[in-house]
Parts: structure tokens; C-alpha cells; sequence
């Protein structure tokens, strides 16, 4: 129930979003971070690291739209929000665009629900995580998180992992879920808060392909295995 009611969730957002809203252009090139701005947009949260394993660091942007705006007449005013990934060139100090995404990252668009997004990391290793929750004010027990691990090779950025943790604030019972992308593998942990035991299972995963940041746009729209959604 908790992926489906996600899974909704996202869906009813993009639908809409595409519908009417116009997102600007992103300048290709600038000195800094503001030079990545564009007009009534603000910067929501930022990350630092080498990305590209050029030893300089880069930079990767959330900024968000200062203005909310109303996505149709069923849902609530929410403000759209921007990725944006940028290569640092130590010849000409300054940084590239590299890839951005009009989609991925989930605006706050509910009021009886807090701030899909809850940041980002950049590892000593190039990886790139995203991290999302869902955890609802009122009108349920239910509440989990989410975080997805992108690599920077062969000039994109693949998904070479995620996992999902989902726990029921009123029951205790607990599942966790880790994919690893590149060797096709996922592990299913299931038990309760207050018990140690734990059940443990490991599946292969039909994967002909490793998804990236242009392919795999939204989160939790990935049916990844029947009715599962990551």
C-alpha cells in the first residue's frame, strides 16, 4: 500500500506539472553559483565533491522556484524545483553545466505531509546520493525513506543503487530494501523495531541496462518488480 499510494502521489504531480508550467534555461557555462540562478529561482540546498574523479570538486544544486504556483484546480500551490550538476574546469575556473533534471527532485506540494526532500551527498568515491522521505502529519501510521545513488560514467549518470526503508509507526513492523544495479542483486530485510530477529532474502533482478538521470526522471516510478516501485 505504501508504494502504491507514493507511486500516486509522484504521478498525479507530473501530469500536471508538465501541463503548466515553463521551466527556464540553465546558463552553460558561469563563475559561480549564482551564475546558475535564474531570475525568481532561489537556491534550496547545494553538495560539493569530485564527481567526474578529476580531483576538483563540483558542484551539485537544488534551487527552487521563489513563486508557488497552482498545478491544477484539484491540487495544492507548490513551488517547482531544479537539479543541477556542474563540472568544475581547473583551466578555465569555472564550472560547466554537466546535466540537470526538471523532475527528480520532488517539491513540497502537501500540507499534511512533510518535505519530500531531505538532501543530498556527494561520497570520497564520486557517488552522488539523493535522499527522499514520506511521512504523513495525519491520516496514517506509515512513514519511509528513500535514497538513490548515481555514478558519473560514460559521460552520464547511472543508478547504481537505491534502498527504501519503510516503517509502520504503529505496529513496529519494519522493511528495508537495498538494490545494487551493478551486480543485479537485492536485499529484503523485514522484522519489528523492538525484536533483533530479522528475515533476510536475496533476489536476482532482471536488469538489461543500468536507468540514468535521463532515463529514470522521477522517483518511485521505476516498476523495478511487479507492483514494486522504487
Amino acid at each position: 500500500m505504501k508504494q502504491i499510494l507514493t507511486v500516486l502521489f509522484v504521478l498525479s504531480f507530473g501530469f500536471a506539472y508538465g501541463q503548466n508550467f515553463l521551466f527556464p534555461n540553465i546558463n552553460a557555462q558561469g563563475k559561480d553559483v549564482e551564475n546558475f540562478i535564474p531570475k525568481g529561482w532561489m537556491l534550496l540546498d547545494s553538495v560539493q565533491g569530485d564527481l567526474n574523479k578529476d580531483n576538483f570538486k563540483d558542484l551539485v544544486l537544488v534551487i527552487q522556484h521563489k513563486e508557488s504556483v497552482l498545478l491544477d484546480e484539484y491540487s495544492e500551490l507548490t513551488q517547482p524545483r531544479m537539479l543541477i550538476i556542474l563540472f568544475y574546469d581547473n583551466e578555465t575556473n569555472l564550472y560547466n553545466l554537466g546535466e540537470k533534471s526538471e523532475s527528480f527532485i520532488l517539491p513540497h506540494d502537501d500540507s499534511y505531509m512533510t518535505d519530500p526532500y531531505v538532501g543530498m551527498s556527494i561520497s570520497n568515491k564520486g557517488v552522488l546520493t539523493i535522499e527522499f522521505e514520506f511521512f504523513a502529519t495525519m491520516g496514517s501510521y506509515g512513514s519511509s525513506t528513500s535514497s538513490y545513488k548515481f555514478r558519473y560514467q560514460n559521460n552520464e549518470f547511472a543508478l547504481i543503487g537505491a534502498d527504501d526503508y519503510y516503517v509502520h509507526r504503529a505496529t513496529g513492523e519494519f522493511g528495508e530494501r537495498s538494490f545494487n544495479f551493478l551486480t543485479k542483486k537485492l536485499k529484503v530485510t523485514e522484522g519489528h523495531i523492538d525484536s533483533d530477529k530479522k528475515k533476510v532474502v536475496w533476489r536476482d533482478l532482471d536488469i538489461k541496462e543500468l536507468k540514468t538521470l535521463k532515463t529514470f526522471k522521477r522517483p518511485f516510478t521505476w516498476e523495478i518488480e511487479k507492483n514494486s516501485y522504487i
